[in-house]
């Protein structure tokens, strides 16, 4: 089976995209999401790398633009959009993300069908975090709640599945058909024991997403990872192939693309 990796970063260190396109084709990845953090991880700007990305190839790698949510003006998201990327990337915002001064930004998401992904949960300490006034508590799955209901034409993804506010997560995303929560990152096992504690209750398969957020070597690793887990969390086959695969392809197939 295929799988799409809904959560990516443009990958560091020499030959990035010989190496993400070898890491697909042996983790089997049909479609993997770029997402970038502008200029937050020294790489230049990101954004000019990851269309770069998926203008060379358009059939495995959609973009999602970083966006500086209060910094930016909302304008951006018309130049995003233009430019081709498939969606939006939040992280690290100046306020909550629920803030009354954000809605401009999602509105224009929302008018031209571009997916919004938001970090979600405790996230590293960066040197310019005091000048950015981050906080993780902006942050919290919660926060997401208030603007799927304002937004309900509007798809958006919390990443991590909130960690460590996963039963958060999970009963924001059970009140919002239009929310989802991707399953990546570096607390996997954690996410597994929330999911196995929810299964059956606000779990629901049709709004969780595979992603990895790793280096592209580390790929497989976190595909096998799932595979092995899904089915003793007490997810059906079916429901397996829509977190892997079926719920991002219904997502995509409804974006903007190059």
């Amino acid at each position: 089976m295929k799988v799409i990796d809904f959560h990516a970063h443009y990958p560091s260190g020499r030959d990035p995209l010989r190496r993400l396109v070898k890491a697909c084709e042996e983790a089997g990845v049909e479609v993997i999401c770029l997402h970038s953090l502008g200029r937050l991880r020294g790489m230049g700007d990101e954004n000019k790398l990851v269309e770069e990305a998926f203008r060379e190839y358009p059939d495995l790698i959609r973009g999602f633009g970083f966006v500086s949510l209060g910094r930016d003006d909302p304008s951006v998201v018309d130049e995003l959009y233009s430019r081709g990327f498939t969606g939006l990337k939040m992280f690290k915002p100046a306020k909550p993300y629920d803030s009354d001064e954000f809605f401009p930004y999602y509105e224009k998401a929302e008018d031209y069908g571009m997916p919004i992904l938001f970090h979600t949960g405790v996230v590293a300490r960066n040197p310019v975090d005091r000048e950015l006034r981050a906080t993780s508590s902006y942050m919290r799955p919660v926060h997401l709640d208030r603007i799927a209901r304002c937004f309900p034409r509007l798809t958006l993804i919390g990443a991590h599945l909130g960690h460590p506010w996963c039963d958060e997560a999970l009963a924001v995303m059970h009140h919002n058909p239009n929310l989802y929560f991707d399953i990546c990152g570096g607390h996997t096992l954690w996410i597994a024991l929330a999911l196995m504690r929810r299964t059956r209750y606000d779990a629901k398969p049709s709004q969780l997403l595979y992603g990895t957020d790793v280096e592209p070597e580390l790929y497989l690793r976190f595909r096998h990872f799932w595979e092995v887990m899904l089915p003793q969390l007490g997810f059906t086959d079916e429901e397996i192939r829509a977190i892997l695969h079926d719920n991002a392809e219904r997502i995509l197939s409804r974006a903007p693309r190059a």
